[in-house]
């Protein structure tokens, strides 16, 4: 049985639109369900026009004491869930329900977590404005590069439309913040088939948007537990000593070989960010990575290699570029190399480090 679970607060316009439509949808793919409507405390009869369409729909209410949060809203309406599938979806329309079917149908195919993704091949996001994309963008990327390991290969962590099999929450230890549940599922549940299915994300036509400051500073909040409580603090805390000793490495060689070795800068300066390069590559196989690393032997580390240069290729070039600006400017050798890997180092935080870290992510 499939157990549809939706957090609503002030949701009277659409409700129950939202449950014709979601019931509609599991039926078209001959599946048991039941809906479980966990309410923070509507006044606007939310609750009532939940309770009037009982007859209709296999729904039922669970009513919460003011306004509590999307994701624990989520947690309270599994504890009385009774399908071994639980699925959330948002009851404003924004989620359409008839994604509910293709959902249904990949967890019966095997997927552990079916995630409806807008970043997929197919998926999308209506009329929404270019602020909001960029919003949007920047959340979903900054969630990957706090917690690379964990969504470094998700489309969409951020979507509150899925599937998950209840046996992967066992022990999951779920501590969620705010509203999004999905970062806490993807990080702690125990599942080895994800698959996502794409979905185009419709604009809000009745009702108002919930989402306001104080959502956006817990979802930083979030994210921070998140890395603490995965580990995965502590790797970027190792990442970040290897990313140093490299940048130190880069400056000191070039240094070297421009005013005590007597090279010109234009071989120098490459050879010197290789050699940094492999530092930080064979140092993460070591030390930040080591839970996963193999025998050097094992032809699988030079592939990482390949992958992990092409990777740097960025943030290299623009190395190269700051350094030469720096030294036409007449800066001082040790200082071009040190704004040259400050920019290059800040390219690769800012956009590669999900790559990055799939390089070795993958192996796991």
């Amino acid at each position: 049985m499939i157990s549809v679970i939706i957090p609503t607060y002030n949701e009277a316009a659409v409700i129950q639109e939202a449950l014709r439509r979601a019931a509609a949808a599991l039926r078209s793919v001959s599946e048991e369900f039941e809906i479980v409507v966990v309410d923070d405390s509507s006044a606007d009869g939310t609750a009532e026009r939940v309770e009037a369409l009982a007859g209709e729909v296999p729904v039922r209410i669970l009513r919460r004491p003011g306004r509590l949060g999307l994701a624990t809203a989520v947690l309270d309406g599994g504890v009385t869930a009774r399908g071994d599938v639980w699925a959330v979806m948002d009851a404003d329309l924004q989620h359409p329900p008839e994604v509910l079917a293709p959902l249904a149908k990949a967890i019966r195919e095997g997927a552990d977590l079916a995630i409806g993704s807008r970043y997929v091949a197919g998926g999308g996001t209506s009329d929404w404005t270019w602020v909001r994309r960029m919003i949007s963008r920047t959340a979903t990327h900054m969630a990957a590069t706090v917690l690379p390991l964990k969504l470094a290969s998700v489309g969409d962590p951020m979507s509150g439309l899925f599937m998950i099999r209840k046996s992967a929450l066992e022990n999951a230890q779920l501590n969620p913040l705010g509203y999004k549940i999905l970062l806490e599922i993807i990080a702690k549940a125990h599942y080895k088939n994800l698959v996502e299915v794409p979905y185009v994300f419709q604009e809000r036509e009745k009702g108002a948007s919930k989402l306001g400051a104080r959502q956006y500073l817990e979802y930083l909040q979030h994210l921070l537990r998140l890395a603490v409580g995965t580990g995965q603090l502590w790797s970027w805390i190792r990442y970040g000593a290897v990313a140093l000793a490299g940048a130190m490495i880069d400056i000191a060689l070039f240094v070297f070989l421009v005013k005590k070795a007597g090279w010109h800068p234009t071989p120098a300066l490459p050879l010197a960010i290789e050699v940094a390069l492999l530092n930080n590559f064979f140092w993460s196989e070591a030390f930040t990575f080591r839970s996963a690393r193999t025998p050097a032997s094992n032809p699988g580390v030079w592939r990482r290699l390949a992958r992990y240069e092409s990777i740097c290729i960025p943030g290299a070039g623009l190395n190269c570029v700051v350094t030469g600006l720096w030294m036409a400017l007449d800066g001082g050798v040790a200082n071009a190399a040190a704004a040259g890997v400050v920019a290059g180092g800040a390219l690769n935080l800012l956009i590669n480090i999900p790559a990055i870290w799939r390089t070795w992510a993958d192996r796991k």
